[in-house]
Parts: C-alpha cells; structure tokens; sequence
C-alpha cells in the first residue's frame, strides 16, 4: 500500500509539473484621454506576449471585445481569445522573462 501511494504521488507530481498555462486571468480599469472611465462600453483589445524584453518577440497574439463595467472594469482570460498568431501551448514558459502588451481600442 505504502509503494502505491508513493507511485501514485511521484506521477501526480510529474503531471502537475509539466502543465503551462493555457489561460490566465487579466483586469483592468480603462480611462480615456481626459482620465475619466469608460463605463459600460464594448472595446477592442489585443494581448501580446512578448518574449525577453518589451519590446521583445510576440509569441502569441489575439484579439477580445469585453465590455467594461459601471466602474471601467474589464476582465477577460488571456488564452481564450481570438488569436491572430501563436500558440499558448508551445510557450516555453522556463525560457522568460515574458512581457504582456495590450493594446486598446476604446471605439470598439
């Protein structure tokens, strides 16, 4: 019984250790030019990651609509938007640092 359970602990932990993350959660509260919130409005956004610097490589790119909320909140899941390019599965997360640029188009 002892074998098992350390067998079953010792694959558990090879599995646990070998899964990237095909989505995360990202928020943010969106302002216009003239610093007030955009309030319960359709947006166009464009999340990149970028490998090694900010200005580094995009890996993966894709596109979400959301809708802010009455306090300029969005909140979307990176991974589960449109792409454009990439993959989030092959990121080799080990081979960062990763940047996440976003980009906002407040008209939609």
């Amino acid at each position: 019984m002892k074998k098992t359970i350390i067998a079953l602990l010792v694959v558990l932990a090879a599995v646990v250790t070998a899964q990237s993350p095909q989505k995360f959660s990202y928020q943010a509260v969106l302002r216009d030019a003239k610093n007030e919130l955009v309030k319960e409005q359709t947006v166009g956004m464009r999340i990149s990651i970028l490998q090694g610097s900010d200005h580094g490589r995009a890996l993966y790119v894709e596109t979400h609509q959301p809708k802010t909320n009455t306090n300029g909140l969005i909140s979307l899941e990176v991974g589960g938007g449109q792409i454009v390019s990439g993959s989030m599965g092959v990121i080799d997360w080990s081979k960062g640092p990763y940047f996440i640029l976003t980009e906002t188009d407040l008209t939609g």
